[in-house]
């Protein structure tokens, strides 16, 4: 154990430090190290790409169903654990996904661009008719849920709400058994409970519909558990694009060259949203516990003991990257995790890259030169990664 490093834990390593210099050093001295945690043990902090896929593809040996986070009493049963589809492993897990797999395909996905298209150009122009905005919360905050309203079981009216929720349930992830975080999934809970009924009458191409309807053919899943995995899938959608692209947005603007290729059409668009993944990790830690004694890297880790991988260091490993601390939007090799790794890979990935896709391109075409207005505030939390602010001026041109 490196005594002399600040705790992964740590807030403010977040907020004000850089996790990524603790990661780099982790990576070479003890990809796999083991770190105090308060009054309830330890766990073992994983920072390479190889080791950390290993702990992600293999449910066998590390196990979902005892959590998927630190949190101040991480060893106490989780609600949910073993039932809800993010705190389930196979075979549960995998009747789940297939149950709502058909609303995320590439294929269905793909039917959405236009509207992703409408929504993301509707509030670029807004924004540069006022000339300023804050650009986490009035576009990256609302944009995909105003994207998969529909897909979501969302209706228009109660867009702005549940964005404004599913914002507060992420900014208090430093604490999410907090009151704050709780009150927050508390009115994303109601949402769904009040809903579920109306699909089972009129049922949509949603993803309560979705899961209704397994239910009624003979899925194992209880009403309970359907809202349970509906906060749980909403939540990942829109936090999952938000933070990406507004550390993204950042990055880009932080890098003139870059910016300038992507106004003059020069990168492909796919090719620089996977950058903008890779750069940001949205989730910053994802946690298994072992299910027996095993070997990882040579360290022998113990039944039970809680085994975390850190996406943003992984997807900045040197072994795997070229120059992996610098933003390049025409990075062709880019093997990055932020959307994690095995059976748990997120659901979501095919809308976040369509609409950070559709985000670039509208950006690139729009008549206004950006620059940044204030200083940007980044997460406070070591569960998400990303901004809770990112000040930005408009001036048309």
């Amino acid at each position: 154990m490196l005594t002399d490093l600040p705790a992964l834990t740590d807030p403010l390593l977040y907020s004000h430090g850089d996790p990524h210099a603790v990661w780099r050093r982790l990576r070479r001295e003890s990809p796999v190290s083991w770190h105090e945690y308060g009054d309830h043990g330890g766990y073992w902090a994983v920072t390479t790409h190889a080791a950390g896929l290993e702990v992600l593809t293999d449910w066998e040996r590390f196990t979902s169903t005892k959590g998927i986070f630190l949190r101040p009493n991480f060893k106490d049963p989780y609600p949910g654990a073993g039932t809800m589809m993010a705190l389930s492993d196979p075979p549960r897990h995998d009747l789940l996904r297939k149950a709502i797999m058909g609303l995320f395909t590439v294929r269905a996905i793909a039917t959405m661009e236009e509207r992703t298209r409408g929504v993301v150009r509707g509030a670029l122009r807004g924004v540069v008719e006022t000339g300023h905005c804050d650009f986490v919360r009035d576009i990256a905050a609302r944009i995909p849920l105003a994207v998969s309203a529909e897909l979501l079981s969302i209706s228009m009216d109660d867009v702005e709400m549940l964005a404004k929720v599913t914002t507060e349930a992420a900014e208090n992830s430093t604490d999410i058994d907090g009151i704050e975080a709780q009150l927050a999934h508390f009115e994303i809970l109601k949402h769904y409970s009040e809903i579920i009924e109306e699909k089972r009458r009129n049922p949509g191409r949603d993803l309560v519909s979705a899961l209704v309807a397994a239910q009624a053919e003979g899925l194992d899943i209880t009403d309970e558990e359907v809202i349970l995995t509906c906060d749980n899938v909403i939540v990942a959608a829109n936090e999952t694009t938000r933070q990406a692209v507004g550390a993204g947005m950042l990055a880009l603007l932080e890098s003139p060259a870059q910016w300038a290729a992507l106004r003059a059409g020069e990168l492909r668009l796919k090719t620089a949203a996977e950058e903008f993944l890779r750069w940001t990790a949205p989730v910053t830690h994802i946690l298994r516990t072992a299910q027996r004694d095993t070997v990882l890297e040579g360290v022998p880790i113990a039944e039970g003991d809680a085994v975390t991988v850190w996406l943003p260091s992984l997807n900045r490993d040197e072994k795997v990257f070229d120059q992996p601390d610098r933003f390049l939007l025409d990075r062709t090799s880019n093997h990055h995790v932020a959307f994690g790794g095995g059976g748990h890979f997120c659901i979501g990935a095919n809308l976040a890259r369509l609409t950070i896709r559709v985000m670039l391109d509208e950006l690139a075409r729009l008549p206004a030169e950006i620059e940044v207005s204030g200083p940007p505030q980044h997460i406070a939390s070591h569960i998400l990664g990303g901004l809770t602010s990112l000040p930005l001026a408009f001036r048309p041109h």
